[in-house]
């Protein structure tokens, strides 16, 4: 049973297990509007939603927020697009250039675009085809895969249990479950992906649950099944594979050879993995079927212990998913006969009996094209055909015409007079001639008017009322609309949204009644029954509703030229950012220059947005306008007689694809459309970004003699090149994911292209016509990122995709960190950073963080190097445990890495950096390596920083810095910078200065523990920092004992942060986290808690920066020193007292009458024994954080004659009203120093607050020495000593009651009696005292009575 206690304490986050699977990371996906490319999509915290495009339509005509005066006083030149086609024709580059410092307002030419209703224009609307379609079944086994037959010799599928890294990619559909770490990769078959989706049981029984579930649109996480999940997922089936005699599979193992899943592999069981691919006929696929319908139960039953131990083999079932997309197979042909054809092979295809869910994309194409002239069809041509002729496509008032006496025109308009057939359809009267397969016109989108056809309400239609729950709709919000305008043109573009037009509804109604069990409906459009109160749509059975058979979840219009350039999210040429890699990857470093090789091969050749224009030359381009419809059909409620192929391709996909051609449908968008000519469409993508082509060009030519030279390029150039490769995704995508709004925002085009459409940069970017340095900034109107003072990039995801993370640490550290980030870090701090130091140390600061920063990035490539190459060498050894080895190391080092602070203790940076250094487990609780049992503090890391980086004799590099990094250069440069502000009077203030800069920065940073050179032998001693010695920043405390190998767990690592934590004095705590049992153990620390901040506190901003409260709590932050006595005695008082709240008040019968006491010891004496109780009546007192600032905070203000508060009493005689009111609402004044022992009362006027030195005085330097002095000597006693301090600060009765109550720490026993209605009388007096010998005093039972509490 050891080993399962172990396997519970190895999860899937601490190990990968080693089982050899195929990385098929890539692959196909349905095409979706709101996918980018990898490369280009930008941080979480750096984009820019999609709805500010949609509401970028409109701010233009109500008036946007100004960035400022010079976009007010940019002038706006009108532009025909006819012009910027010509620039693009004669490659008039110069001119494209210089308009991007323009705002242009853009005039479409009537010649290029034309008018939806242009009698010139053919519109057809009769291809139809199937996008995406996902297959669910309904119980176990794998009928998902399984055709309607029992012999077919074509038929088979290809088994793959390798592809345990395959994600499941649809965003369409449902399957009734999370897929979040349930689906399970098998193979391929008849073009289709098969899967395996491990559904809760309850979702497989009961159908209601199933129904609940969230759509795949919604947000999920990783579908992927967990390391343990997939190898139990593999060893099931390759049991069952192994049942069948044709297959050469063999088990010798079903649950492995060993309990501990760490100690095999799944080649140690099975040889299902070797075989690669394992090809299935239709009999085996039967055969399959049935034992894994019959084996599931018998072999959850005799799995082992440590199988069943996370409850997820027991609490699933294993049910087939069969996912097909991207085929484009034409559908509801028009030929009769290919129709009858196209129905037998759906009914042949799959057996829909248990099927539950059937997802589909069924789109149809709109095409419009220019005829010469219009051509009458024969009478008689259209009455073969149609029997009878309709004037209007409304059954309830069409009638019947004579089409031999009816007009072909309207004589007022001249427009066709319609007809309509049976099926409400248009009948053409004309036929459109025109060069055969000549062009067809480009369609986009108007954005600006389409939202109105989402609208619930259908005008001149009383039918078309919205059906809520059919079509999925948010009736309080409405359709969700998402827009992506195309080629900078901001109205024209695509769409997506998460409802179907409302105009759909009676299509699927009739579909619905039509195919739903237990009420079936005629066959037409409406069936009269005004008196019925169940909806047509609607099954009953019982008496019980049916839900709906089918659901329509979505929809998106695109331009099918979409598909020619862009197969896929990562596949458009223009969207990989390639030219921005191929300047970032100069910086590159071993297998990083192979990339920048291919890349840089590439782009000699031609450039992107080169490569596009090639590809849309074709004179018969894709154009139409295409148009998808997302359906769920669930075959549960479906009729069973029409539960087949066959029926769910007549009467459910054919009706709904041809329901475009309706006029309800077309008539209604055709309004909403942008119609091109074909010479304007697809071209205008080039036209339109033919100024951010050119000056992409203009970048390139300049480059790439530098680059064949080896020459770095400027961090200035890679970012500027960066943000004009987005814009230009931009332009071909509409997505905002492409947009990083911390660098393109402050140059204008985030507000130019959302509010304008075309590209305007700032002029604050100059652009020069020539290839001699194109464009170039001023260091000082560079964009700065408020939150962390650092350069605004646009660089980072195509560096790390296309060379990693260590790449981009490197480059971007080693570059801007050396010439941007420093000047411009002198120039531009951070208006809220730091801002509790004086300006001259603030700068400094600034400059040290970036400095560290670089120096941390060091460190990370440091250690990726060691451990990478150790690694690299035990996977070459090829043995289980080796292999098994640098599976945890690599992996605990990809958590170290993504952690924001390595070099600390935060969010278990220790721990992953403990068990990627450290190779034996067993070693753990040691903590990281120290060969030379050397000890460093905060203040000699500094001293070496600037030793080492001062320009004048600097001491050799050695540790902590890396000499062969770029850390000791910008250390050397930051140096330079920090010394215009250190103090001049001293060099000793000025190099304690840089000191303290460095400290702060270090702190800020959290770096804790860092490298250290080796153990010296005999010979040279070892200076260069490695990975396998570390060095702790703090100074130790004794340690505990270390456990005996015996005794350690596989938390080791846990173990050992814990206890570096505590022998670190400079590493964070948080008071409201401890027990004042503890306390003690915090209170040798050099920092403050976590809660003594200014985020603890709530200022009122009405009082600005500059009043005294806030300098006041700026001053107290800012000099706190936990060395000082009087501070670190405020910090122990804050914590006691928040450990006390609410109890801080008195009850008004309590109050001592001052004239009774004569003397000012004996009446401070009676306010302190008053009892402590709360006030409902004051907010804000149960809030421990703020107590734990703020009493430290008026304790240091009040006691320290140099603060804010101090000169203001100086100057007025009293305290501030806003810092008395702020104050005294939680309890804290005059009156809680007193009865704290801090202070002596005066004169009665205390209960007033009273004044200073007048009313009440504070206790002198001596004896606040002395208190210190007794509290910490109190404290040694580690039993009994927080109780006593207890004592010391509220009395014995409250000690007892906190202590009893809180249970923060242990009573002491001497005083257990006043548990039983017993007081204790003590002789606590302000200044000390003591408690050793206690009187006990028997109390009498309290008379009741009514509590006036202040």
């Amino acid at each position: 049973m050891e080993h399962i206690r172990d396997n519970a304490l190895l999860s899937d986050d601490d190990f990968d297990l080693v089982d050899d699977v195929d990385d098929d990371r890539t692959g196909a996906s349905p095409f979706n509007l709101d996918d980018v490319p990898v490369a280009q999509e930008v941080d979480e915290d750096d984009a820019v939603p999609q709805e500010a495009i949609f509401d970028g339509l409109f701010l233009h005509q109500e008036g946007a927020p100004s960035d400022g005066p010079t976009w007010e006083q940019t002038p706006v030149s009108t532009l025909n697009l006819s012009s910027i086609e010509r620039m693009f024709r004669v490659n008039d580059r110069s001119s494209a250039i210089k308009l991007l410092h323009r705002r242009v307002n853009l005039v479409l030419d009537p010649d290029l675009k034309l008018r939806s209703d242009d009698p010139t224009l053919l519109w057809q609307g009769s291809k139809h085809f199937l996008d995406f379609i996902l297959v669910v079944s309904g119980q176990i086994g794998l009928q998902a895969f399984l055709p309607k037959t029992l012999a077919d010799h074509n038929f088979s599928l290809t088994l793959n249990l390798r592809l345990q890294c395959r994600e499941f990619r649809p965003k369409f559909g449902k399957l009734g479950f999370d897929p979040t770490g349930s689906m399970m990769a098998i193979g391929d078959g008849q073009s289709t992906e098969l899967w395996l989706g491990f559904s809760p049981v309850a979702n497989v029984e009961d159908i209601d649950i199933a129904n609940d579930s969230p759509l795949l649109s919604e947000k999920h996480g990783d579908t992927r099944l967990s390391s343990l999940h997939y190898r139990m997922g593999v060893m099931f089936l390759a049991s069952c594979l192994s049942q069948i005699p044709s297959i050469p599979v063999h088990v010798m193992f079903p649950y492995g050879p060993h309990t501990d899943f760490k100690d095999w592999k799944i080649e140690d069981a099975t040889n299902v993995l070797d075989l690669r691919v394992i090809v299935l006929r239709l009999q085996d696929v039967l055969l399959l079927d049935r034992i894994v319908q019959i084996q599931w139960d018998d072999f959850v039953a005799n799995a082992p212990g440590s199988w069943l131990m996370d409850g997820w083999l027991q609490q699933h079932i294993p049910i087939s998913v069969a996912c097909r997309y991207g085929q484009n197979q034409p559908i509801a042909s028009t030929d009769r006969h290919a129709l009858r054809v196209e129905a037998r092979n759906w009914n042949h295809e799959r057996d829909y009996t248990n099927i539950r869910y059937l997802s589909m994309a069924i789109a149809t194409h709109i095409s419009c094209m220019v005829v010469s002239d219009w051509v009458e069809i024969p009478v008689d041509d259209i009455l073969s055909i149609h029997e009878v002729v309709y004037n209007s496509p409304d059954s309830d008032v069409r009638r019947p015409v004579d089409l031999r006496s009816l007009p072909l025109r309207e004589p007022e308009t001249d427009k066709e007079i319609n007809v309509y057939d049976e099926e409400g359809r248009r009948i053409p009267r004309f036929h459109g001639r025109s060069r055969v397969d000549g062009p067809k016109c480009g369609l986009l989108v108007d954005l600006e008017t389409i939202p109105q056809l989402f609208s619930s309400y259908v005008p001149h239609d009383e039918h078309l009322d919205l059906d809520v729950d059919m079509l999925d709709f948010d009736e309080e919000h409405g359709a969700k609309i998402k827009v992506y305008p195309q080629a900078f043109l901001r109205k024209f573009g695509h769409l997506q949204s998460d409802s179907i037009l409302p105009h759909f509804k009676t299509f699927i109604k009739k579909v619905q009644a039509n195919i739903t069990r237990g009420r079936r409906r005629p066959n037409r459009m409406d069936d009269g029954d005004d008196n019925d109160d169940v909806d047509d749509d609607v099954g009953v059975i019982n008496g019980n509703l049916i839900p709906p058979a089918i659901i329509a979840t979505g929809c998106q219009f695109y331009n099918e030229v979409s598909h020619r350039v862009r197969p896929n999210a990562g596949l458009h040429e223009v969207q990989q950012g390639r030219i921005t890699s191929a300047l970032s990857g100069a910086y590159a470093r071993g297998t990083g220059k192979r990339v920048h090789s291919a890349i840089m091969h590439n782009c000699r050749l031609t450039l992107p947005h080169h490569r596009y224009n090639n590809s849309i030359k074709l004179d018969n381009v894709p154009r139409d306008l295409r148009l998808e419809n997302i359906y769920i059909l669930q075959l549960e409620s479906m009729d069973p007689a029409k539960r087949n192929g066959m029926s769910i391709y007549l009467d459910v996909i054919v009706p709904l694809a041809r329901a475009w051609s309706h006029p309800h449908v077309c008539d209604a968008l055709r309004p909403h459309l942008a119609v091109f000519v074909p010479r304007a469409f697809p071209q205008i993508y080039q036209w339109m970004t033919f100024g951010i082509t050119s000056l992409l060009e203009r970048i390139w030519e300049h480059q790439l003699p530098l680059l064949d030279l080896n020459k770095k390029p400027s961090p200035q150039m890679i970012e500027i090149c960066a943000m004009l490769e987005r814009a230009l995704a931009y332009a071909h995508t509409g997505n905002a994911k492409v947009l990083s709004s911390s660098l393109m925002k402050p140059f204008w085009l985030i507000r130019s292209l959302l509010q304008q459409g075309w590209p305007t940069i700032a002029p604050t970017i100059r652009i020069i016509a020539t290839t001699t340095l194109p464009v170039s900034v001023s260091p000082a109107d560079w964009p700065i990122v408020a939150r962390s003072n650092l350069p605004a990039i646009a660089s980072k995801r195509s560096q790390v995709i296309m060379y990693g993370l260590d790449h981009f640490e490197a480059s971007v550290f080693r570059s801007h960190h050396r010439w941007l980030t420093h000047v411009l870090s002198v120039n531009n701090p951070s208006a809220t950073a730091f801002m509790q130091y004086d300006q001259d140390l603030r700068h400094a600061i600034i400059i040290a963080v970036v400095a560290c920063q670089s120096y941390i990035a060091d460190i990370k490539t440091l250690v990726t190097v060691g451990i990478t190459k150790i690694c690299t060498d035990l996977e070459s050894q090829d043995t289980h445990s080796s292999s098994l080895e640098a599976k945890i190391r690599s992996l605990n080092l990809k958590k170290w890495l993504a952690c924001k602070h390595p070099l600390s203790y935060i969010d278990r940076a220790f721990e992953y950096l403990l068990r990627a250094v450290v190779s034996d487990s067993g070693d753990y609780s040691l903590g990281l390596p120290n060969p030379t049992q050397e000890k460093l503090s905060i203040h000699d890391f500094a001293k070496l920083l600037v030793n080492m980086s001062r320009p004048t004799n600097p001491v050799p590099v050695a540790a902590p810095l890396i000499s062969n990094s770029s850390s000791p250069m910008v250390f050397r440069v930051a140096l330079i910078y920090m010394s215009k502000f250190v103090p001049r009077h001293s060099p000793n203030a000025a190099t304690q200065f840089l000191h303290n800069a460095f400290i702060i920065a270090a702190n800020h940073l959290h770096i804790n523990n860092i490298p250290w050179h080796l153990a010296g032998g005999r010979g040279r001693r070892h200076s260069k920092p490695h990975f396998e010695s570390w060095i702790n920043l703090g100074k130790a405390t004794q340690l505990p004992t270390v456990q005996s190998l015996a005794s350690q767990t596989k938390n080791g690592a846990a173990e050992a942060s814990q206890r570096a934590q505590a022998s670190d004095t400079r590493a964070a705590w948080a008071a409201c986290s401890i027990t004042l049992q503890s306390l003690p153990d915090f209170l040798s620390r050099t920092v403050p808690p976590d809660e003594f901040c200014m985020d603890s506190v709530t200022l009122d901003k009405s009082d600005g920066k500059d009043s005294i409260v806030h300098k006041t709590y700026q001053w107290a932050f800012a000099e706190f020193d936990m060395s000082r006595p009087l501070h670190q005695l405020a910090i122990l008082v804050g914590v006691y007292v928040s450990k006390l709240i609410p109890d801080l008040f008195y009850d008004m019968d309590d109050r001592p009458d001052h004239e009774s006491y004569r003397t000012m010891f004996a009446f401070t004496k009676a306010v302190r024994e008053m009892p402590w109780i709360s006030n409902s009546r004051r907010k804000g007192c149960k809030i421990a954080a703020q107590f734990v600032a703020m009493v430290p905070v008026y304790i240091m203000a009040v006691f320290d004659r140099s603060s804010p508060l101090h000169d203001h009493f100086e100057r007025t005689k009293t305290f501030p009203t806003a810092w008395t009111k702020k104050h005294s609402n939680k309890g804290i004044g005059p009156l809680l120093l007193i009865r704290l022992g801090l202070a002596s009362a005066r004169s009665g006027r205390i209960w007033k607050g009273g004044i200073f030195n007048i009313d009440w005085s504070i206790l002198t330097r001596d004896e606040v020495g002395k208190l210190h002095q007794k509290i910490i000597e109190t404290l040694h006693d580690r039993q009994f000593g927080p109780y006593r301090v207890g004592q010391i600060l509220f009395g014995s009765a409250q000690a007892q009651t906190l202590g009893m109550k809180t249970y923060t720490y242990t009573v002491n026993p001497g005083v257990a009696s006043t548990s039983l209605g017993k007081r204790v009388a003590s002789s606590i007096t302000a200044a000390g005292g003591t408690d050793d010998e206690i009187e006990i005093v028997e109390m009498g039972a309290p008379a009741a009575r009514r509590r006036r509490v202040r």
